[in-house]
């Protein structure tokens, strides 16, 4: 029986050819990794997978000290794989959703892409270069 880590290593997995598979799952998939551009594929696959209605995760402390926020008892946390240490792990990241505010809390600006930068943003995305073979990076191996 998989542990936890490796249970949700192998759902991204599946995810992954699910999304890849047809072009209406693709786009919904862009559209959940559109609003956490901040994130990199493999964990807006996984929060994709858990919570495709995220619009702004982020861990427990930053809601807490650096937002004035707090996450509501009963939230359950999106799980992403940290592959940065010495043996992978789970770390559990919260949509705004799950939080409520403080009197002092910071408001939450959510990235919106304005008519008066269509134009120039177009105009960047025709000059990338992309590159049909690059392929997303591989899942850590849990």
């Amino acid at each position: 029986m998989p542990n936890k880590l490796q249970a949700y290593a192998e759902q991204a997995e599946r995810t992954a050819r699910q999304i890849t598979g047809s072009h209406l799952a693709w786009t919904a998939f862009l559209t959940t990794a559109a609003r956490l551009y901040k994130y990199p594929y493999n964990e807006q696959l996984m929060i994709y997978m858990q919570r495709p209605e995220a619009t702004a995760c982020a861990e427990y402390d930053f809601w807490n000290e650096k937002m004035g926020r707090y996450v509501r008892r009963g939230s359950t946390g999106i799980a992403l794989i940290d592959a940065t240490g010495y043996k992978p792990r789970l770390k559990y990241v919260f949509d705004v959703s799950d939080t409520g505010g403080k009197e002092n809390a910071r408001r939450v600006n959510l990235w919106e892409l304005k008519d008066a930068h269509t134009d120039s943003v177009s105009a960047m995305l025709e000059r990338l270069e992309l590159n049909p073979n690059r392929r997303p990076p591989e899942f850590p191996q849990v």
